[in-house]
């Protein structure tokens, strides 16, 4: 006998086929216990729908909603611990494939390291130099001049600061008009 396979079909009744559904029926009045089997499933399929529907509890939905986030970070946060892992262990490896190799750059990365050192010092004692020159040529302008050209001087410097300004602020922004 074909037990199984009527067996099965008896689950999915409404969505058989012309052809299937004949076959079916045919068996269930030949066969008690797949007859009995229908009846007992349509019984319970009523049973089922006829029951009433429960709520849920109480706030269900919130705390639903609030470990369904909590879950989700948590999967984001060991996916991102994962890839930092793997990213350490596979800079770990090639450390390891590399790391004689590594090793003959570092006498020479450390005299860079210390002539950019020496070049930045002497830089700035070449900065202090013309600082205390340009100090020394202000103050020797400013002592020849008379106070009226020295305002004249201090107003078109202002004048032209504001027109810079002015001029990077429309740039900025791109008030030009095209033409």
């Amino acid at each position: 006998m074909k037990h199984p396979q009527f067996e099965a079909l008896l689950f999915d009744i409404d969505h058989l086929g012309h052809e299937e559904r004949i076959a079916l029926e045919a068996h269930l009045q030949e066969c008690e216990h797949c007859n009995a089997l229908a009846t007992s499933w349509s019984d319970l399929e009523g049973k089922m729908l006829s029951a009433p529907q429960m709520e849920p509890a109480t706030g269900f939905t919130d705390r639903f909603r609030e470990r369904l986030v909590v879950y989700k970070r948590r999967k984001q946060e060991r996916l991102t611990l994962s890839v930092i892992l793997a990213i350490l262990i596979s800079l770990i490896i090639v450390t390891g494939f590399f790391g004689a190799e590594l090793l003959t750059f570092v006498p020479s990365a450390i005299s860079f390291f210390l002539k950019s050192i020496n070049g930045l010092v002497l830089l700035g004692g070449l900065l202090t130099i013309l600082g205390d020159f340009t100090l020394v040529l202000l103050e020797g302008i400013t002592q020849s001049l008379p106070a009226g050209l020295l305002l004249a001087i201090a107003a078109a410097t202002s004048g032209l600061a504001v027109i810079w300004m002015f001029s990077i602020y429309r740039f900025g922004f791109n008030t030009f008009r095209r033409e």
